[in-house]
């Protein structure tokens, strides 16, 4: 991992928030639009250790974990230079940061890496926060992270102005020396309200133009979206979970389908495999975006009736059970609670039954993944960012434990999705719209988006995430 991540003295991104913000899919997007601004300014490395994802609600709201506890970060590092994406790198002050000599080369100071007698770091090993933030406020759970305007506290400290440091592209490096301190990182980051990297990403979104494209298939008239930007699309396919999840993941997949037929008949033919996510939690019943989709599950299993559960052998239902299996809360107006609580038991009755099952006809078998392989995966211990106190041998502490299960479950639930053989998701959900991306993109067919009038195939990868 140390050799993998090495990094050189080149212009480095450094994620100045806390974590990235929002649910899973949110954050993702985020992450793109760093990685893309980091393209977009030739800035050839991102700082590892500022990378942190975070659990946006329940009981353990605002914990957050570092990128290489999700990720695949070898997977990344070997594809991306060759991809035209910038390399993640460990923390190392004797390479990202350092004084200028004064000896000179024509008319440009040099750098000097190695005078560290009085040098000024601008990354905090310790907080893994851009230096001078105030930790106790970004990492306290209770702290809305949307209201503190990070930016404006980068390099107000006595002796940190140089942290603040612009890309080349937009100042030259004249311009922006600030006495002797010189450091290798640009600070980058999403800033107050919805953010900065929001806003970047739905202007990449806003990029692929609105042109669609309409074409006949099947004597059925399909429309065609415009395809996402290069870097986009080179992100989906190279993102992957770190090894810890995907076996994790395929466990439970090969448990749950040898579970439904003998090993003989598992040889032959490996079940087939529908992935719904409805999007029926409680928040989402009041949610803007509910208009976009159908939310009485009884109805919704009535769409999936004909062409897309042809053939299928298993229901794999991306849900989070313990919200829809909740008392609806008093924010639910009385319409809204009784399709929470009629949506329960058909869920209830579906993981007895199956789908389309009953009391006396067995239906398509469900199975269940999300929180239940999640809370059980093990990450090695955090260690410190710098590698140099580093232990050899860190101890094993699992999801649970760690209070991510929530997030850690909804990357199983995606990348489970990402495994199946069709898949049915709904407009107005990052999560879904995501899903049909990265499945469009890694060659996966058999995508369907629901709605209130029912169940259409989307062919090519889907419109850009709206609530308009």
């Amino acid at each position: 991992f140390i050799n993998i991540t090495t990094p050189q003295p080149l212009p480095t991104l450094v994620h100045f928030d806390p974590r990235f913000i929002g649910g899973y899919r949110n954050q993702h997007m985020r992450f793109v639009a760093f990685v893309n601004f980091a393209v977009e300014n030739s800035i050839p490395q991102l700082l590892l250790p500022s990378l942190r994802w975070g659990v946006a609600q329940g009981e353990h709201r605002g914990r957050d974990v570092p990128f290489d506890y999700l990720f695949d970060v070898a997977y990344w590092n070997e594809r991306a230079e060759r991809a035209g994406l910038p390399r993640l790198v460990r923390y190392d002050a004797s390479v990202l940061e350092g004084r200028r000599s004064r000896r000179r080369s024509g008319t440009t100071d040099m750098m000097d890496n190695n005078n560290k007698s009085t040098t000024i770091a601008c990354f905090n090993t310790s907080s893994n926060l851009y230096s001078g933030l105030d930790e106790g406020l970004l990492r306290n759970p209770n702290t809305n992270i949307r209201r503190v305007n990070i930016w404006d506290e980068i390099g107000r400290l006595d002796g940190y102005a140089h942290c603040r440091r612009l890309p080349p592209s937009s100042v030259g490096q004249q311009e922006q020396d600030v006495g002797d301190e010189f450091t290798h990182l640009i600070a980058h980051g999403g800033s107050k309200g919805v953010g900065r990297l929001w806003a970047d990403y739905n202007a990449m979104q806003r990029r692929r133009g609105k042109a669609k494209q309409n074409t006949t298939i099947d004597n059925r008239t399909i429309t065609i979206h415009p395809e996402h930007l290069p870097v986009e699309r080179t992100i989906n396919t190279i993102l992957r979970p770190s090894e810890a999840i995907r076996n994790a993941i395929q466990s439970a997949i090969v448990s749950s389908t040898t579970a439904q037929k003998d090993q003989q008949q598992q040889l032959r033919s490996p079940s087939k495999v529908l992935a719904l996510h409805p999007r029926i939690e409680h928040d989402m019943l009041h949610h803007r975006c509910g208009r976009f989709m159908e939310q009485n599950l009884t109805k919704i299993f009535d769409h999936l009736r004909g062409e897309c559960s042809h053939n299928v052998e298993l229901l794999f239902l991306a849900v989070n059970i313990e919200l829809v299996m909740a008392e609806p809360g008093s924010s639910l107006g009385s319409d809204l609670r009784e399709l929470a609580l009629e949506n329960a038991i058909v869920l209830n009755r579906t993981r007895t039954y199956g789908m389309f099952g009953n009391e006396s006809s067995v239906g398509i078998p469900m199975f269940e993944s999300g929180s239940r392989t999640a809370e059980n995966i093990l990450f090695p211990e955090e260690q410190p960012t710098d590698y140099s106190k580093a232990g050899t041998t860190p101890r094993l502490v699992s999801s649970k434990s760690l209070g991510i299960t929530d997030l850690v479950a909804s990357i199983v639930n995606f990348f489970t999705i990402i495994e199946a053989d069709r898949f049915v998701g709904v407009k107005g959900s990052s999560f879904s719209t995501d899903l049909f991306s990265v499945r469009y993109y890694m060659g996966k067919r058999g995508n369907y988006i629901l709605g209130p009038e029912g169940v259409e195939e989307l062919v090519g990868p889907p419109p850009s995430h709206s609530c308009n």
